[in-house]
Order: C-alpha cells, then structure tokens, then sequence
C-alpha cells in the first residue's frame, strides 16, 4: 500500500468511532440532537529533554511501528476474502486473497482501473454480497455470519453512502430527501427535521432546504447526498465513485469536501474511485487490480 500519511490524533482526546459530534454546541449521538457545550484545555509546556542518541531513536522507531501494527484496533478488517461467480458452468474468480484493515479516521481511497474488482469488494464490505471465503470484520462484527435481515439493520447503522448519481424522491424537496432515512427508521417528523437541517447547515446548503433536489448543480447534489447520508450518524461514510458524473472543477470541490469532512467531523471515510489523481486527498490508499491488492501507485495502471 501507498500514500500512507500519518494518522490525526482525535481532539479534545475524543476515543469514539465517530458516533457522536460536537458542533456549534449541538451534540449528535445516534442519529439525536442533543445540547452540549465545548470544554477548551490548555497545553502543558514539557521540560526540556536531552536529545536522544541514534541508538535511542533507533528503539523509538521501532516501538512506535510495533504500536501503530498491534495497538490499534481496526474498524474494518478483511481476512482471506475470495469471491467467485459462476457463469454458466465456469467459475470466475472476481476478488482473490483479499486482506486489508482500516482504523477509525482514516480517510482511504480503494483505487483500481475498470474491471479490477473494485465494486465487488465495496459490496462485500457493504454486506451486499457474502464473500466465497473468508471473514468481513465491521467494528468487530463478522457480518458474513449475518442473515439479510439483520445485515440491513447493521448497514443502516453502520454506513452513510454517497452513490456516484444519487437518487432522489422527486416528489419531495431537498430537506424531505435527507429525512426520508429517518423517517424510514419511524424517528418523529419534527426530529427528523430538524437533524436534516442540522446535516444541511453542516455542509452549507442548508440555504437550499426548500429546492426540489433536479434544481442544484452536480456539486451541491453531492453534497446533500453527503448529508442524507449522515442523518444516523453512522461511523463509516462510503463513497462510490461520487465525482464519476461532475466536470472537473466540481469533482475538486467536491473531493476538497470530503478531505474537509474527514479532518472536521473525524469520520471514518473510504471511496472508491478508478482516478489516480486523487490519491493525494487520501490519508492512504488500497490500490486493487485483477482483484488483487497491489502495492504502491507504480503498479497501477489505467
């Protein structure tokens, strides 16, 4: 793997997986607004040290590289994951010897060309399709020992998604599209809402909220999408191929956005995408080719 850049420690010493906020002094906590205030700390100074030996920072490398492998625990993990189609009487191999771990807060772009088994792979993690072999561990749940039922419930609280066209209620206006999740999950209208609101102001088209979704551009599409997607506030957002039908000035706001959203509200975000040119929004990159992970940008290729 690639375009690893170091990790963004929570603040305020936060330790959550993203599910729950603080902003403006509203508290959102599965999928509820709550009132809260914001506690300021102050920087202890730290006595001054000698400057340690080559041998010294030797052993701090490696006890740091132990840490970074061994002391976090993973949001998702992929074990040995195979997936296999059967076309008539052939089978054709899609994903083969899957493996990988994302931490919470990451931002991570699953990167590959047509064909790669990109889409495979987010619909097995998704929990759309159960893998031929191995374990799809979310937040420690091995969902492949889930049943569709209780997969549904597990997705709805667990991942926001952002499809590359997104569909819309054209009966109803751009607020009502980003209650209708809610409103699906019997939360009160005003609750709804209300949080609706709340996700629109978040991402700054709240001025919107009465437009009929078809009359805003691709980009602010893309971003009330974003905000429907967070209405339960769950910890993982994935986006599949969101900037695919924008022109190039509006994929880069949007892609501005995202790395915006993943810094602001610390959420655990992976997207798919087949363009190399956005892997420099990424804190690391998965990049997957013949339905294999391979390892680093120079065996990619389009």
């Amino acid at each position: 793997m690639a375009n690893v850049k170091t990790n963004k420690t929570a603040k305020n010493g936060n330790k959550n997986n993203g599910n729950s906020e603080k902003s403006s002094g509203i508290d959102i906590k599965n999928g509820k607004i709550k009132k809260s205030g914001t506690i300021a700390t102050q920087p202890v100074e730290s006595p001054e040290k000698k400057a340690p030996s080559i041998s010294e920072l030797a052993a701090q490398v490696k006890i740091a590289e132990k840490k970074t492998s061994g002391d976090r625990k993973p949001l998702i993990e992929l074990s040995h994951v195979n997936k296999s189609f059967q076309v008539g009487k052939t089978t054709v191999p899609v994903l083969k010897d899957i493996n990988f771990k994302i931490y919470p807060k990451e931002f991570i772009i699953i990167l590959g060309p047509s064909g790669s088994g990109k889409s495979t792979l987010l619909n097995t993690l998704l929990g759309l399709e159960y893998p031929t072999s191995g374990t799809v561990k979310i937040n420690g749940q091995d969902v492949t020992k889930l049943n569709q039922n209780q997969l549904a419930k597990f997705r709805y609280a667990t991942f926001g998604i952002v499809f590359q066209k997104a569909d819309w209620v054209r009966s109803l206006n751009v607020i009502e599209n980003v209650a209708m999740p809610l409103a699906i999950n019997n939360v009160g209208r005003k609750e709804r809402m209300d949080i609706a609101m709340f996700r629109l102001k978040e991402m700054g088209v709240d001025d919107h909220a009465n437009y009929m979704p078809t009359e805003l551009s691709g980009g602010q599409q893309q971003k009330v999408s974003v905000s429907r997607a967070l209405t339960g506030n769950p910890p993982i957002l994935v986006a599949d191929e969101p900037t695919g039908n924008l022109d190039t000035e509006s994929a880069g706001k949007v892609m501005r956005f995202f790395r915006d959203l993943n810094e602001r509200l610390e959420k655990t975000l992976l997207m798919v995408t087949h363009n190399i040119d956005y892997v420099s929004y990424a804190t690391r990159t998965i990049y997957i080719r013949d339905g294999q992970i391979v390892e680093g940008s120079g065996s990619f290729k389009e």
